[in-house]
């Protein structure tokens, strides 16, 4: 299959490559945020002070490249209700797993 897909430019090969990148990537983001939730939250909070603490042009790549652990970070730092941050967590989590099923039907569709 590898071969096939180089043959044809590699662009199929590229798609395939960032979708299983992607999918995986966020699966581990997710479950170490699930991890630090309920093992010891303090570890979001160092995150958080890792992630605010880095130079201006580092937080921003990091912001770009991490950006529904990063918006998770920030809810998890708000000063909401329980019930808001919980409604933040669930929508940024689905906004993830929209985002990742749209890279699989992306790699799905297009003709081999």
């Amino acid at each position: 299959m590898t071969a096939s897909l180089l043959a044809e430019g590699g662009g199929q090969w590229i798609r395939v490559v960032l979708t299983i990148y992607s999918c995986v990537s966020f699966a581990l983001l997710w479950v170490g945020f699930a991890v630090a939730l309920v093992v010891d939250r303090g570890w979001l909070d160092q995150l958080w002070s890792w992630l605010r603490g880095l130079p201006a042009a580092l937080e921003i790549l990091a912001w770009i490249a991490f950006l529904p652990i990063a918006v998770s970070l920030w809810i998890w730092q708000a000063p909401w209700p329980t019930s808001l941050r919980t409604v933040g967590f669930f929508g940024i989590l689905a906004w993830t797993l929209l985002a990742i099923s749209s890279l699989v039907r992306l790699v799905r569709s297009t003709p081999r």
